[in-house]
């Protein structure tokens, strides 16, 4: 794969008037998934508003901090960490059994990732993200926000339109195919920052559609820190604890992807330092995060298809965005802010961001050349990755509950079918 050109390469440092406008850029494309996790969580556990905030608060806190550590010692690529998919699921599956259970899980979980870093064992299962699988990844993870991002390019302006707008989907690709050819066309700084013109620009536009509400900005306060950060105790009961830990193993995998997926587009010469600390610094944030009660951190595999829309790898783009969210955790008014940017215009720029994390990781996959066995390790769990996220719920509700942890995740279970079909099922013969 021949690497992409880049304003700013990995450890160039923009000027901060433009390393805020690329964090903002940032903050923005990734606030959805942290008020997504958020409210999955807050709905399964019944908070009381008070409560929400603070779980909500947190979430930013630990996820602008752990991104901004990893910007500048960790990973050291321009990776997000925050909620991991596979970890929300168990999270909500286990909901019945209580807080203390989860954090006990989550916690044993993170740990499990450190030892294996400490011990040297993350050797074995590195090479275990070949071209194939961190292709596969990063597809699934395009494909398994396809349901999420199909409601938000479509959802209605009008609270009574429950079945969607036509008229806010043809708004929403005709902000994509803007978004996309601002990304092409612009040149210098303005490049860098197409998904933020455009989300702007959508916004506005948006708004002659349906009115922007400004009251949750006008009732935010600007200052409040979270309040009773440990919860419970932590409790360690047996089932709780083996299902974080095999969800554990499908993070570890999916951050081995991201780091590979954002390592192929930028610089691969850094990547075994990078996943060791990637990896342990993933495992504290699981530590920290089953303390706090909230859910566990991953690195996102969204990442490479955002620097190849704004053309900027810099790390310190991504440690200004966690300094944002970070800030945001403390300043309520400016996560109501970021809040407000409307459901269609984040759907088109994730569209057009993963759009191009999809052409990256066919260039990945093709790296060695494609034979007809690769149609099978890549294409099957794919197809059945993607179409997990389609069962209907009351398939999914009438299946055991320790099989639902696994079977609704579709990254899960596209992770789990390209490990047994690259290195088990259809395994290459050495030669010779």
């Amino acid at each position: 794969m021949k690497a992409p050109e880049f304003i700013y390469g990995l450890d160039d440092r923009p000027p901060w008037g433009h390393a805020a406008l690329y964090g903002l850029q940032w903050a923005m494309i990734m606030f959805p998934a942290l008020i997504i996790a958020s409210n999955l969580c807050s709905r399964a556990l019944q908070m009381e508003p008070a409560e929400e905030v603070r779980f909500f608060q947190l979430i930013l806190l630990v996820s602008g901090v752990l991104t901004a550590l990893q910007s500048l010692f960790g990973h050291r690529y321009p990776l997000l960490d925050g909620p991991a998919t596979a970890l929300l699921l168990t999270f909500t599956v286990l909901v019945p059994y209580g807080v203390p259970v989860i954090q006990g899980g989550t916690m044993v979980g993170g740990v499990l990732l450190v030892v294996l870093v400490w011990t040297g064992q993350l050797g074995r299962i590195i090479p275990l993200a070949t071209p194939n699988v961190v292709g596969v990844i990063l597809m699934l993870i395009a494909f398994s926000l396809l349901p999420h991002m199909a409601r938000a390019v479509s959802a209605g302006a009008d609270p009574s339109e429950s079945g969607g707008s036509p008229l806010v989907f043809l708004f929403s690709l005709f902000l994509t195919l803007l978004i996309a050819f601002l990304s092409h066309r612009l040149r210098s700084f303005w490049k860098t920052i197409s998904l933020l013109l455009g989300m702007g620009v959508g916004t506005v536009c948006y708004s002659a559609l349906a009115p922007i509400h400004w009251s949750r900005f006008a009732q935010a306060p600007w200052l409040s820190a979270p309040r009773n950060l440990v919860p419970s105790a932590p409790q360690f009961y047996w089932p709780a604890v083996i299902a974080f830990s095999a969800s554990y193993l499908a993070v570890l995998v999916n951050s081995l992807g991201s780091l590979h997926g954002i390592a192929r587009v930028t610089e691969e010469q850094r990547l075994p330092t990078s996943i060791k600390r990637g990896i342990l610094l993933n495992g504290i944030g699981g530590i920290v995060a089953g303390l706090f009660g909230i859910v566990g951190m991953v690195s996102y595999s969204i990442s490479p298809g955002v620097v190849l829309a704004n053309r900027v790898s810099s790390r310190y783009a991504t440690l200004s965005c966690g300094l944002i969210l970070a800030l945001a955790a403390f300043v309520p008014k400016l996560a109501a802010l970021l809040a407000m940017v409307p459901e269609p215009v984040v759907g088109a720029a994730l569209c057009v961001a993963m759009g191009a994390q999809v052409g990256a990781a066919f260039s990945i996959i093709s790296t060695n050349g494609v034979s007809g066995r690769d149609y099978f390790v890549v294409g099957v769990p794919l197809m059945i990755g993607t179409l997990v996220g389609f069962f209907p719920e009351a398939f999914m509700a009438s299946l055991p509950a320790a099989w639902r942890v696994f079977l609704s995740n579709g990254l899960v279970v596209g992770i789990f079918l390209a490990l047994l079909l690259e290195h088990l099922l259809l395994r290459e013969k050495s030669p010779g």
